[in-house]
């Protein structure tokens, strides 16, 4: 949602065509395609297009911290309609409201699994027209991340300088009235490691279970050993 709010604000100082899509194919005319999750982008819609994007990837572990207080007030329909399968016959939402923070995580993480994190695993990596990114190394480096970004679309200097002032007007570090810090917005906080502060060792252990080597695969972690009180450069929280 971040980089969604950049893109979207440089595409209209520019009269580009911004076109938001989920199960939608990209629009002839669309100029800035943004896809929320990996699995709404179909190589075969921009057939005989050229085209450069970019892949946005974050520790997964903060994806289920992230999800998880963000499910607890979302109005997407999908979390408040009950379900008679799951969940004793509530919503999500109503199931995560009802359970203590630490059941919740638990579900966070069975849901995510099968979903979010199994995409992260799906997605193919090596494709040049994308560059890949991880959000811990542009939150804590944003002008030199985002510079790297706009080059790799191709914007010349003039446009770079123009798409580096629009990310800091709405920096995820900024609590002003352009920045995503604010109460009940899907960003949360900016902050990386926060699974630190919420893993127990029953959700290390589920989260080994369900996701395999996903973490080694990625990076985040140098071996399947890993634990809440471990050290991770990569994953280590800013103060």
């Amino acid at each position: 949602m971040w980089f969604r709010r950049v893109l979207w604000t440089l595409s209209s100082s520019y009269g580009l065509r911004f076109q938001s899509c989920v199960d939608e194919p990209v629009a002839r005319r669309t100029d800035f395609a943004f896809f929320r999750a990996a699995p709404h982008f179909h190589r075969e819609d921009l057939a005989g297009r050229t085209f450069r994007g970019s892949h946005l990837i974050r520790d997964p572990r903060d994806i289920v911290v992230s999800g998880y207080f963000y499910h607890l007030w979302t109005e997407e329909k999908w979390a408040r309609q009950p379900d008679g399968r799951s969940w004793g016959g509530l919503s999500y939402q109503e199931y995560l409201n009802s359970v203590d923070p630490a059941q919740g995580l638990l579900a966070e993480i069975e849901r995510a699994a099968g979903s979010t994190l199994a995409d992260l695993a799906a997605w193919d990596y090596e494709q040049p027209e994308f560059l890949e990114l991880r959000y811990e190394d542009v939150i804590t480096d944003e002008p030199t991340m985002f510079r790297r970004l706009f080059d790799f679309y191709g914007f010349d200097d003039k446009a770079i300088a123009e798409g580096l002032a629009v990310a800091e007007k709405v920096s995820i570090h900024s609590g002003g009235p352009d920045g995503l810090q604010k109460p009940r917005r899907h960003v949360r906080s900016g902050k990386t490691a926060q699974w630190r502060q919420h893993f127990g060792a029953e959700h290390v252990a589920l989260f080994k279970e369900l996701t395999g080597g996903l973490l080694v695969d990625l990076g985040y972690e140098s071996d399947s050993e890993w634990s809440s009180e471990s050290s991770d450069a990569r994953t280590e929280e800013e103060d």
